[in-house]
């Protein structure tokens, strides 16, 4: 069973939503990373592409999409840029037949600088693709080999170019700190060299570790220690200050852009809006109804063999549906309005949540501004903490 979501759930009324598209094949395991990825056989490859157009038509098939507009389509992994220009470009295409792709929709692809070239780049942009996110994480040598990527600083830059002379007008770029004796002075120079790039949209994530990886067994072993929360504070504060100075607004906790350039697919979710997920591990959400494929590429081949991708689902109750919009919203700088959650979930969040609300207001970390809910910055710094608060209430 595809899809426990009969067409008559929704109504062409309802919003436009957006589609994300797991490639999970890698030249290598980052140290850090718990997603679906690894390296495949060319044959496991090739099933995989298989599985995702039988996935896609069985989606169609459903009824569930008749009558809305997918308007972003995010490649993720994985390493996207893995894939041949011309399997990319069948799968954006199929998209656009299956789910009214709109004509402007944001189609972005996930790339590591190892795995692209000019004619390669230039091949994803002649496909559909409107927005490539490179993942970089550092440009420092060790921190490099900590976080085992298999590029070369040398290598961002040379991809980098050859992005942008394909092309590619939207280019964002990805950065981790707090890696394992990460300095001040390392992490300005990541920066630094990153602002020198002049991306359009830059993402910097503190590095977590993760149960199940390299990173997190090292961690867990003694093998490799977190920097305190005073040296991550300081790491985030040389990359507010550069990244005001260079004219980035900070739209979302960790993602950073240029006037336009804001990641409209992300915005997606931190807004509680409807998104299909297609492949390995992929999640889904439409109309409080919340579905998730299998994790491992090949039990996701497998299974869909027989239209059995998804591995399980859950309906959400209004209520449930406000309190993971309060928690995901909450990581939007400029807040989330509570009379829109209000007339969509028939619940007034301030009413419902006016005990942690009106505490949180005391603490100083939430701005007193209704109907808008808003962290300030010392909630910024305690957004997680926050949205436990919402999801436990």
């Amino acid at each position: 069973m595809v899809l426990p979501i009969p067409a008559e759930a929704r109504t062409a009324s309802d919003p436009d939503f957006g589609v994300y598209l797991h490639i999970p094949f890698c030249v290598s395991k980052c140290a850090y990373c718990a997603f679906s990825s690894g390296p495949a056989s060319r044959g496991l490859v090739s099933a995989y592409q298989d599985a995702v157009h039988c996935e896609i038509d069985a989606h169609t098939h459903s009824g569930a999409y008749a009558g809305r507009t997918a308007r972003t389509l995010y490649f993720g992994g994985g390493t996207p840029s893995l894939a041949a220009p011309s399997e990319i470009a069948g799968l954006i295409d199929h998209c656009r037949r299956a789910f009214a792709l709109a004509s402007d929709a944001e189609i972005t692809l996930e790339a590591n600088p190892e795995t692209v070239s000019y004619d390669r780049l230039r091949g994803f942009l002649d496909a559909g693709v409107t927005r490539i996110s490179l993942g970089v994480q550092s440009f420092d040598p060790r921190e490099l080999t900590v976080l085992r990527r298999a590029h070369s600083s040398v290598r961002v830059a040379r991809a980098w170019e050859a992005a942008r002379r394909a092309g590619c007008a939207n280019l964002s770029l990805d950065l981790i700190y707090g890696i394992p004796d990460q300095t001040p002075e390392t992490w300005t120079a990541t920066v630094d060299a990153a602002l020198a790039l002049e991306p359009d949209h830059l993402s910097a994530y503190a590095l977590t570790p993760e149960a199940g990886t390299a990173f997190g067994l090292a961690v867990e072993e003694g093998r490799a220690a977190l920097p305190s929360d005073d040296e991550v504070d300081t790491l985030e504060a040389v990359l507010h200050d550069r990244l005001d100075a260079a004219g980035f607004y900070r739209y979302e906790i960790s993602n950073y852009a240029r006037p336009g350039r804001a990641c409209r697919h992300n915005l997606l979710y931190w807004s509680g809006d409807d998104w299909l997920g297609l492949g390995a591990s992929a999640h889904s959400h439409v109309n409080g109804r919340r579905w998730w494929n299998h994790f491992d590429a090949d039990d996701y081949v497998r299974e869909g063999e027989d239209g059995r991708w998804t591995a399980g689902w859950e309906r959400l109750t209004p209520e449930r549906r406000l309190a993971e919009a309060l928690a995901f919203g909450i990581r939007m700088i400029g807040g989330i309005d509570g009379d829109r959650l209000r007339a969509r979930f028939a619940v007034d969040p301030w009413e419902r949540y006016a005990q942690p609300l009106d505490g949180l207001i005391a603490m100083g970390l939430v701005e007193p501004r209704r109907p808008l809910i808003r962290l300030t910055p010392q909630g910024l710094d305690l957004a997680d903490m926050i949205a436990a608060e919402f999801l436990s209430t």
